[in-house]
């Protein structure tokens, strides 16, 4: 009956994953529920299943997953309209942006993995000309900040200088004089 149970489990998991990776993240099954909505997204080609997957990386501090979900999740071709759909369901006085959150998530991890210009490069792909509140590069610099990596901070100080004159809102180059300031005085 075990077997049988076990033979049952098993194959309705291969069948319909998308269901399976709830029921193990209700478990407590972190690993299982992000291998089950990686495979609901292999399958199904849906976006939301390998949001969930980077989610739940992320929720568990899971570095080697949030980067590998994460960049799958980034490379997807719906994700700039699906982070537009996470935006229009935030609260008005919500401080950031879905995509810079994610940006800023699967940056920090490979930075602790070790890929701190692939974090670079990645957090300042996240802001283009652009440097709303919360960004990736923020993310990215109070980490290593915290780490005391100057070599990063440095980089990322010359490369915020770079950017300074593409971003064109007030607000965000105020945002990104202090977090210069921030840069340069750690």
């Amino acid at each position: 009956m075990r077997v049988l149970l076990a033979f049952l489990v098993l194959t309705l998991s291969f069948v319909f994953p998308s269901a399976w990776m709830k029921i193990t993240y209700d478990l407590g099954m972190d690993g299982v529920s992000i291998r089950n909505a990686k495979r609901a997204y292999h399958y199904s080609g849906e976006v939301s299943y390998i949001a969930y997957a980077t989610e739940v990386a992320i929720g568990a501090d899971n570095d080697e997953r949030v980067a590998e979900c994460g960049e799958m999740f980034l490379d997807d071709e719906t994700f700039g309209s699906y982070c537009q759909e996470r935006n229009a369901s935030l609260p008005d006085n919500a401080d950031g942006l879905y995509e810079q959150y994610v940006y800023g998530q699967v940056s920090v991890a490979k930075y602790r993995l070790g890929d701190k210009d692939g974090a670079v490069t990645l957090a300042f792909d996240g802001v283009e000309n652009c440097f709303p509140k919360n960004n990736a590069v923020v993310a990215l610099l109070l980490t290593a900040l915290k780490a005391n990596d100057s070599d990063t901070v440095e980089t990322i100080r010359r490369k915020m200088n770079e950017m300074a004159s593409s971003v064109d809102s007030d607000t965000e180059k105020t945002y990104l004089e202090e977090m210069r300031s921030l840069a340069e005085n750690g």
